[in-house]
């Protein structure tokens, strides 16, 4: 355990006495721990401690027990210690009224009697530092407390108990409310207060909450095995759930099924019906010409008279009626389609035993 001197009055600490006289609050701010060594040095002409390490936050202040002296408790944590030291210096910070510049007031070094503060890796290490030093005469003392983490001693809370138990208008004691046991049967649980009054809650029960065959979903990883028990086995990956029975639609779901792909190719049948169509213009009809000549005499009595050849022109009967073949290409590249709807993907665990 760590031993310390009693602690000592800086110049600034006097300095600080002597200004409250003037009718300014004398206001501890704050008490630090450090690792100097002081090497025989004067703490008197100290204005900051040689290795400040880590500040301890005032808890409570008693300034009149003693008459000229004042005691602060102070309570330090390594929370925020990022490398063990040996706690070998105090010092206690104040200043004269609210507006004040803080100043080092009081000194004291253990040297090598110093217990060891661990760094934050070490489990949540407190310490309660009580420090007694003179005020003389000063007027209006008071320190800057942390409400937030003021810790009664045990003896603090032995005292506090006591006087409000012998206190004449104190209430009813409370501390019967505190539990008394709790019990478990038939999946039950009991709670029992120090009065007697108990009250009964229903207990988790895996078969209750979760009977064989039943599913777990989540998107963290962890095995419901490990969060409740019982034998679970992870489902089928990209499988979804489909409740069991007769659908709307007449199709008939039974429990445990499977179905559904996960992509689909059409078939000729379940293409929508449907034709195609194609025509050509219609001018296959033609015909041809032919002329012919005719010798005439004047003597055979032709119209017209003279002698002379003539010539005659004439058509063939339309009969080149014909008709054209067409063919229409096909298209498409015959891929399945995707057959899923939007989604998320959990893990998903069957409860087996």
């Amino acid at each position: 355990m760590a031993k310390y001197p009693s602690m000592v009055i800086t110049k600034d600490g006097l300095s600080m006495i002597a200004e409250s006289q003037g009718g300014q609050g004398l206001i501890f701010t704050k008490v630090t721990l450090g690792a100097g060594d002081l090497n025989g040095g004067s703490i008197i002409n100290l204005t900051d401690l040689i290795d400040n390490r880590i500040n301890a936050n005032i808890t409570a202040i008693d300034a009149t027990s003693r008459p000229g002296q004042v005691t602060l408790t102070a309570v330090v944590s390594n929370s925020e210690v990022d490398a063990g030291f040996h706690a070998k210096e105090i010092g206690v910070f104040a200043k004269i009224g609210e507006g004040g510049t803080e100043r080092l007031y009081a000194y004291t070094n253990a040297g090598n009697y110093a217990d060891y503060m661990p760094d934050k890796t070490d489990p949540v290490n407190e310490a309660i530092f009580k420090t007694t030093f003179v005020v003389s005469n000063a007027q209006n003392i008071q320190a800057v407390i942390d409400k937030s983490i003021v810790y009664p001693t045990v003896l603090e809370m032995d005292t506090a108990i006591k006087k409000h138990n012998e206190a004449e208008d104190a209430h009813e004691t409370v501390f019967n409310c505190y539990v008394k046991s709790v019990t478990e049967k038939n999946g039950t649980v009991t709670v029992t207060k120090g009065d007697g009054s108990s009250t009964t809650f229903n207990s988790f029960k895996l078969d209750m909450c979760y009977p064989i065959g039943s599913i777990y979903m989540s998107t963290v990883a962890t095995s419901p095995a490990i969060l409740f028990g019982g034998t679970w086995e992870a489902m089928p990956a990209g499988r979804v759930l489909l409740a069991q029975g007769e659908s709307e639609w007449g199709v008939e779901y039974k429990a445990g099924s499977t179905g559904g792909e996960h992509e689909h190719q059409l078939s000729v049948g379940e293409l929508p019906a449907h034709t195609h169509t194609a025509s050509t213009n219609t001018a296959g009809d033609h015909s041809h010409t032919f002329t012919f000549g005719r010798s005439y005499e004047s003597d055979r009595g032709v119209p017209g008279g003279g002698d002379g050849d003539r010539t005659y022109t004439n058509s063939t009967n339309t009969a080149g009626s014909h008709i054209h073949t067409i063919a229409i290409s096909n298209t498409g590249n015959n891929k399945a389609h995707n057959n899923m709807q939007p989604y998320i993907g959990v893990y998903l665990w069957q409860r087996t035993a």
